[in-house]
């Protein structure tokens, strides 16, 4: 018995068997290979007659590090250039096999900075994203550059969108320090739903008291504010004209003028879209604050949307957006200004049973806002080069 016993404990730390091994390496080794693209061998007759079937026989016998078109490469999508509109940012340049190109394609380096653009015809459309302002620039925003406004919770001053037209060298801008610079320095009468409570309360304990009474007067009991403290701001973009010897183009009032909705709906190929928030602010925990732009540019024409969205809880809504719509071929910019307002409680009021289980999710929708929010104001500008 005791024998019996040794001899399984010898079994028993000899390890894994050399078979079992190399089983293990063997399946690894097939793994590792499969991922690896392959070249195409030559087809039988009856298979080339198949191009889908062409597009999935792999000859797994030889390794070669081709691309992905290379080995899917369907005779019904022939190689095409776009010969129309040029990407110039070296870290997403057009495909070799198909020609398209992916607009933005940010290139991780640091610091982190993304600014891809594109040229149609003569117009270059530029976009710059960054992180948030850190301090140095915080305390330089706050001493020179916006000098008497609190600043908001998150800014992200180094955004930017860019519309240039390079023959009349004419630009529009859109960033973060010229929409700040339009919020004003004085109280925009707005009070948060508890500020009233405050002041009873405050009025209630003054009266009770007669020794508090003779300290306080009626400039205590007032809420001041030196700048809007929902940074409001009816932000149009900046328009730069780079050259002093080129004749000044200006926008033309014309509210007759309309977007056209027919050639913004079609399902042009997007050739660059972006999207980015300049700033935005929670407002203490009362609401919300945010600045926000997105393009997307085809082949033709391209859409530019800056909204700023403001709720300030149980009291206001507020939205404000500018629309920015250029025709290439045309040399045309249409400017659509327009304003939303109304009270909190009647626009929640008009919430859709779809949100019926959070009745205040539909007020963080600014689409869905929008549209159950009457229009207050309406601009339009057009400008022809």
């Amino acid at each position: 018995m005791a024998n019996n016993e040794e001899n399984r404990d010898i079994r028993s730390r000899q390890g894994i068997n050399t078979i079992i091994v190399n089983s293990a390496r063997n399946m690894h080794m097939k793994t590792v290979n499969a991922r690896i693209p392959q070249k195409s061998t030559p087809q039988p007759l009856s298979q080339q007659q198949n191009p889908q079937w062409n597009n999935f026989m792999v000859n797994r016998g030889t390794q070669n590090t081709s691309t992905i078109h290379q080995r899917f490469k369907s005779p019904l999508a022939p190689r095409t250039q776009s010969t129309r509109h040029v990407c110039n940012n070296p870290n997403n340049p057009p495909c070799a096999h198909c020609g398209t190109t992916i607009i933005p394609s940010p290139k991780a380096f640091m610091p982190l900075e993304d600014n891809p653009e594109i040229i149609i015809n003569n117009w270059k459309i530029s976009t710059k994203k960054k992180p948030i302002l850190n301090s140095v620039e915080l305390e330089d925003w706050e001493n020179n550059k916006l000098k008497g406004l609190a600043l908001p919770e998150m800014i992200f001053g180094n955004n930017a969108i860019t519309i240039q037209n390079i023959e009349k060298d004419w630009t529009l801008q859109f960033n973060t320090l010229d929409a700040l610079k339009m919020v004003k320095l004085e109280d925009s009468g707005i009070r948060v739903s508890y500020s009233n409570k405050w002041l009873d309360a405050k009025k209630n304990n003054a009266t009770k008291n007669s020794n508090q009474k003779s300290d306080i007067d009626e400039s205590s009991l007032k809420i001041v504010h030196n700048y809007d403290w929902t940074y409001t701001t009816e932000y149009k973009g900046t328009i730069k004209q780079n050259s002093k010897d080129s004749v000044e183009y200006n926008f033309q009032r014309d509210d007759e003028v309309q977007l056209p909705i027919d050639k913004l709906s079609r399902s042009d190929k997007i050739l660059f879209f972006d999207d980015m928030i300049l700033f935005e602010d929670e407002l203490a925990d009362n609401g919300i604050s945010v600045l926000n732009c997105k393009i997307r540019v085809m082949d033709e024409r391209l859409l530019l949307l800056s909204r700023f969205f403001l709720r300030v809880d149980d009291v206001l809504i507020r939205v404000i957006d500018t629309r920015i719509y250029v025709e290439f071929d045309e040399n045309i910019i249409i400017r659509e200004f327009k304003k939303y307002e109304d009270q909190y409680s009647s626009v929640l009021s008009r919430h859709r049973l779809s949100h019926s289980y959070d009745p205040k999710a539909a007020l963080r929708d600014s689409n869905w806002v929008v549209a159950n929010s009457p229009l207050v104001t309406r601009e339009c500008e057009i400008l022809k080069f």
